[in-house]
């Protein structure tokens, strides 16, 4: 285990006296640095592999990139970077992917080694390291959506997005939350395409052309519908994309079509009934004072209907 040890803390020797020779540190806190390495690399080399001790290293050399980060700005000093500042980043790299290879099963570990990513704006190893946890926990829809909304919003890049969202359902078909966020999904996507048009108009390139079906949502309809017959006569479930559908401008289409669906099979159901007042009642608001009228009276009569239409109990 010395051996192993000693030769690893050899390995940093160029880096740590570029740090002496350029004053970042002195004699003494190389040493200082040098004893806490060698401290840290022995915990690794236990038979009983601890996490904590991983995290604890990271944690060092973060510290010690963040110091280094200050002392250059109060020096004014900005060489030698790639033998000091890149050789501590790329050891916290290796001991986060170390630590990942000894306790894969620990979500909270490839979220902090995600979060580290993010804080140093490094898009490709966010992106590998979504990818490589969704392997292991494929099972969790709550990290495929999360992955996907990085895609999407922070990367830009809406085809692995969309990728991710339906290898997630692969996976997990009867997830409701999975299904509200690729239609959610769709609809963004085509609202961005929409607004990317209204921007650009003619000056878009033939190949930059965006289908009408995309710019209409259409694809979130297939989504929807997809939704319905995996996961059948269930009204909360399809009361729920409701208030996504009514979130955008374009939908009044996909917002009637569900209401249609509600009146033919949930008749039955009080909560369908409710669903299409209120829907009246958010009209009262938004219309105009002779629109607003028209509306209320419709509140009314929707439960009236109601009254008529569902069994008693």
């Amino acid at each position: 285990m010395a051996e192993v040890v000693n030769e690893r803390i050899e390995d940093m020797l160029p880096e740590l006296e570029q740090m002496e020779r350029v004053k970042l540190f002195n004699k003494h806190e190389i040493r200082q640095i040098t004893s806490k390495r060698k401290i840290y690399e022995y915990k690794l080399r236990r038979k009983q592999k601890v996490k904590e001790d991983y995290l604890q290293y990271i944690q060092y050399e973060t510290n010690l990139l963040a110091l280094i980060k200050k002392r250059r700005e109060r020096s004014g000093y900005t060489f030698k970077k790639l033998e000091i500042d890149v050789a501590i980043l790329q050891r916290i790299h290796k001991l986060f992917r170390l630590a990942l290879s000894r306790f894969p099963e620990d979500i909270k570990l490839w979220l902090t080694y995600i979060a580290f990513a993010k804080h140093r704006k490094e898009t490709s190893v966010i992106s590998r390291q979504y990818s490589k946890m969704l392997q292991v926990h494929n099972k969790k829809p709550e990290l495929w959506i999360a992955a996907a909304k990085w895609e999407f919003e922070e990367n830009n890049n809406a085809d692995t997005a969309r990728s991710m969202l339906q290898r997630a359902l692969r996976f997990n078909e009867e997830s409701k939350k999975l299904w509200l966020e690729y239609y959610r999904f769709e609809l963004m996507f085509a609202e961005k395409m929409r607004k990317r048009r209204e921007l650009l108009g003619d000056t878009l390139e033939e190949e930059d052309e965006v289908s009408d079906a995309t710019l209409q949502g259409l694809a979130a309809t297939v989504v929807y519908t997809n939704a319905m017959q995996t996961i059948p006569d269930d009204v909360h479930f399809l009361l729920s994309f409701l208030p996504i559908c009514q979130l955008f401008d374009f939908t009044k289409d996909q917002e009637e079509s569900i209401v249609e669906q509600l009146r033919e099979h949930y008749t039955d159901k009080p909560i369908a009934w409710d669903a299409l007042a209120r829907r009246c009642l958010g009209r009262i608001n938004q219309e105009n004072a002779s629109g607003g009228e028209d509306s209320e009276l419709m509140f009314h009569k929707v439960y009236e209907e109601a009254v008529n239409t569902v069994p008693s109990g």
